[in-house]
């Protein structure tokens, strides 16, 4: 089951499920007799690291899905036959994903580097970059001062004493380590020019980003379009796919044993 696939299964049970008796002294963004209390946003996104701005997005697309399924229960579309067919068919569907997410929750898929550095050397070819890439470290700041502060202590000392001498800095809402990125992903556009020109542990300036932020980056390395970074480089992408076909064949198994547990027809 595709993970996006889930989420909006996931958001037609939240529609059908706003509460009309909220904890209205904690809620977040309300529309008319609907309310996101700060427990419900805690269960759609993991809030440990969240920064400002995407808080403001989810709010703001909770906020739009709200109004638009308002004005679908207004038009009666809630009441149309196929509407409840889709939700027979959705309600099935996210039970049967989330029996899938228990079932590998309750399975330990036990590794190691060896196993993963086998998998690696096995398929380099998943791993050969699409895109001009470059390997980063990156902080960003809510305040211009702090990032300077930032910069200073990085170049006169070390990037890593530097991010762990402000790790607990109130205004850091980013600290990426050893990131590898595709050139087109770089944000803001003079980060992605900035990068090309930089040198390899060099430091870049102070970079103003939308909404207010600021940015310093430091270059680790440039990596070609068509090459395929070292194993250290790439190791949790390497794990990311490693323990994906894992799971992939942990259940096909699963439906297999429930294939032949159940009595099932097939009639041509």
């Amino acid at each position: 089951m595709k993970l996006n696939k889930i989420l909006i299964l996931i958001w037609i049970l939240i529609f059908i499920g706003c509460s009309k008796e909220p904890k209205k002294e904690n809620f977040l963004a309300r529309v008319n007799d609907s309310y996101l209390t700060r427990e419900e946003f805690a269960s759609l996104v993991d809030t440990t690291n969240l920064s400002p701005i995407r808080r403001q997005e989810i709010i703001k697309d909770w906020i739009y899905r709200e109004v638009l399924y308002q004005k679908a229960k207004s038009e009666k579309i809630v009441d149309q036959e196929n509407f409840k067919n889709v939700l027979k068919t959705s309600t099935k569907e996210l039970a049967a994903a989330m029996l899938l997410d228990d079932f590998l929750s309750s399975e330990e898929i036990k590794f190691s580097d060896s196993d993963l550095l086998e998998y690696y050397q096995k398929n380099k070819n998943y791993f050969q970059l699409n895109a001009d890439s470059y390997l980063i470290n990156k902080v960003t700041f809510r305040f211009e001062d702090n990032a300077i502060k930032f910069r200073s202590l990085a170049v006169e000392s070390d990037w890593t004493k530097a991010a762990n001498f402000l790790s607990n800095d109130s205004s850091l809402i980013l600290n990426m380590n050893s990131e590898l990125i595709q050139e087109n992903y770089l944000y803001p556009m003079q980060l992605m020019k900035i990068a090309r020109d930089l040198y390899p542990q060099e430091i870049s300036i102070v970079i103003a980003e939308s909404g207010g932020y600021y940015s310093v980056v430091q270059l680790l390395g440039k990596y070609d379009k068509g090459t395929v970074p070292g194993f250290e480089i790439m190791k949790h992408l390497v794990e990311k796919r490693f323990l994906a076909e894992k799971q992939k064949q942990l259940v096909d198994d699963y439906l297999k044993e429930l294939y032949s547990n159940n009595d099932i027809e097939i009639k041509k």
